[in-house]
């Protein structure tokens, strides 16, 4: 039965992502939903039926959505987009903690430290769905590349601000400089395992192809970039998206310039098409199996979820005016308010203080599940409706500073 649900999603998946380019609605709500029918619904299968491999599957979907996204990415716009990224990271970070903390610990009745637990481990957007979704949008290079860039520098921020309250939690200890020290160090040094990965790779990439079926041999490269940024403790995340960033960015970094270097090797179309076909795969995969660990055993948590998710994005609104650069269009600034999404992050990180004994964890659990749920769902439900009225006709009024629609495009949003 297991085999039969997963086949047909597939065939489904297929259907879904027709329907996402003609109506706009995305195809991560539908393939939620699907998860949501044949898992907590009708029972046909559970998280338990795919054991260690469902974690593992949805870590590579995430893997390689950032290594294609990474590849989508032109340096001169990250250039442009680094400081608007690091404000609206931070300040979204910051917004959605305060809002998810002070919900939990008034209304779930978290003690303050656990409460602060709920709200970093929220306050990521999720890669898994952000990249695919402003992909498939008509979005400038600039709001898209800043759209990305929050996504993996947010995980960063939710993974070692986790590590450092449960180690508080546990030991009593804990350095606000040394956990400051320990995420700029995270981020620093993905980045440089992941550029060298990547200028690495493709000096021999070349070599490589002429081994037999070495199609798969870069996807497999990211994957050990991730394993080893993750093992040294640093961001697989950001170090997976900066592989893919060099693989297509190389003459910037200077590596053609290099004397007494062999030749570069360059991706192919094809492999770019193998990249989007994994993509597609695992991203189905991921959020079918997201759907099915979903779990709606308290109604009370599903209304406290919402509320949480609705203030969470009416802040966004807010920052967004703040932290983005009036040079991108009106409609770019709207899908940069909406998007705020959580998914495979925060839902993982949300186990740790239950595994670790934190009193109040398995409410961290249920509430983060039900936070992420909701969270995709509004989100997915505000994309088509911002380019309707009377949605549209509130953000033109509302982002009036920001460029008219269809500035700058298809370049940086510049107007």
């Amino acid at each position: 039965m297991v085999i039969l649900s997963i086949g047909l999603i597939v065939f489904f998946a297929y259907f879904f992502r027709t329907l996402f380019e003609r109506t706009g609605i995305p195809d991560v709500l539908m393939l939620l939903v699907a998860g949501i029918i044949v898992g907590p619904v009708l029972g046909m299968t559970s998280p338990a039926d795919f054991g260690k491999v469902g974690q593992v599957l949805s870590t590579m979907a995430l893997i390689v959505i950032l290594l294609e996204s990474g590849t989508d990415l032109d340096l001169q716009a990250l250039r442009g987009a680094l400081r608007p990224t690091l404000t609206l990271t931070l300040l979204s970070f910051g917004a959605t903690g305060l809002v998810v903390g002070y919900v939990g610990w008034a209304l779930l009745g978290l003690s303050p430290l656990p409460a602060t637990m709920l709200g970093v481990i929220c306050g990521c957007t999720a890669a898994s769905v952000v990249i695919p979704l402003v992909q498939m949008l008509d979005m400038g290079d600039k709001a898209r590349t800043v759209l990305i860039l929050e996504a993996a520098i947010g995980d960063a921020l939710s993974i070692v601000g986790i590590l450092a309250l449960v180690e508080f939690a546990t030991s009593g200890d804990i350095s606000p400089g040394r956990v400051a020290g320990a995420t700029v160090a995270s981020m620093l040094m993905a980045t440089v395992i992941g550029v060298i990965g990547g200028l690495g790779w493709l000096l021999v990439l070349k070599l490589v192809r002429r081994l037999t079926s070495s199609m798969f041999a870069t996807v497999a490269y990211c994957f050990v970039i991730y394993g080893v940024a993750e093992q040294l403790g640093f961001s697989g995340a950001l170090a997976a998206l900066t592989f893919g960033l060099a693989l297509t960015n190389h003459r910037a970094f200077g590596l053609d310039r290099l004397a007494h270097v062999r030749e570069v090797g360059k991706l192919k179309a094809a492999e770019f098409s193998f990249f989007a076909e994994i993509v597609f795969v695992l991203k189905t995969f991921f959020f079918v199996y997201l759907g099915i660990s979903m779990q709606f055993t308290a109604p009370r948590m599903v209304w406290l979820a919402v509320l949480m998710v609705v203030t969470v994005c009416l802040a966004r609104h807010l920052v967004v005016m703040l932290a983005m650069d009036r040079d991108i269009s009106r409609r770019d600034a709207a899908v940069s308010a909406i998007m705020m999404p959580k998914g495979l992050v925060s839902a993982v990180l949300a186990t740790i203080p239950l595994q670790q004994g934190v009193a109040g964890g398995e409410i961290i659990r249920d509430a983060t599940y039900m936070i992420v749920l909701v969270s995709i769902v509004l989100t997915s439900v505000l994309l088509p409706l911002c380019d309707r009225p009377p949605l549209a006709y509130f953000y033109r009024r509302a982002m009036a500073r920001f460029a008219s629609d269809g500035a700058g495009k298809p370049g940086s949003g510049d107007s």
